[in-house]
């Protein structure tokens, strides 16, 4: 495409690429307000085993890194049988997913991307619990492909992103990555894949989007014409 998009208000820095074929969503904080499901699920396994709910640092902690990181982190090890049995116990489709609740404005996105036929694709350190994730909000059919902490590394890693750029076929300034946290723009980094954060100004990103629905508007210079 020739042409670059024009800096809305909040871009940061350097200016957009010209084109995008390709955009990997993270899930938490980004698809997901699941920081309350998150942080239900494991002071679940908290008071299981006697322990005092989580702080405001171990919840930051928790809502970034995969679940074998979380649970190592705020379980002491000699609780560690005990919170493995504890977790098991979890109906996570009734106790966990009800809390979840998605993004204003991510279906319309998620169309509207699909209508100019741009990939779409996962890199999330969560692991088994994606796919019934994806199945309970109907989503399972944008993706491809879905790269999570049990197929591949965990961010800040970017074996992800590098996977799906081998999958797609496509050069790392054809895509953007679309992630909220630390390990996400390092993995984007680490991957010279440009990254996008999502409502976290503090975070060094190519373009910073405070919501779905302004983000249509921002990246139609991207994609038409292409």
């Amino acid at each position: 495409m020739t042409g670059v998009l024009k800096s809305p208000p909040d871009f940061a820095g350097e200016e957009a690429s010209g084109r995008l074929h390709g955009l990997v969503f993270d899930i938490d904080g980004v698809m997901l307000d699941s920081r309350t499901s998150n942080m239900e699920f494991y002071n679940l396994i908290r008071r299981a085993v006697q322990l005092p709910p989580l702080t405001r640092g171990e919840e930051d902690y928790c809502q970034m890194a995969t679940v074998e990181e979380s649970l190592a982190h705020i379980i002491p090890a000699e609780y560690g049988d005990a919170a493995k049995e504890a977790c098991a116990r979890i109906n996570y489709e009734e106790q966990i997913l009800p809390l979840l609740s998605l993004e204003p404005g991510l279906l319309e996105v998620l169309h509207w991307l699909q209508l100019w036929q741009v990939r779409l694709a996962i890199f999330t350190n969560r692991s088994s619990t994606v796919e019934e994730l994806l199945r309970y909000f109907g989503l399972e059919s944008f993706f491809d492909p879905v790269m999570t902490a049990s197929a591949c590394p965990p961010k800040p890693d970017p074996a992800g992103l590098l996977t799906i750029l081998d999958h797609w076929g496509l050069a790392p300034d054809d895509i953007a990555f679309l992630g909220d946290s630390r390990v996400d723009a390092m993995a984007a980094k680490a991957a010279d894949v440009p990254f996008w954060a999502f409502r976290n100004q503090s975070l060094a990103a190519r373009l910073h989007v405070d919501g779905f629905f302004k983000l249509i508007s921002w990246i139609t210079p991207l994609v038409e014409g292409r």
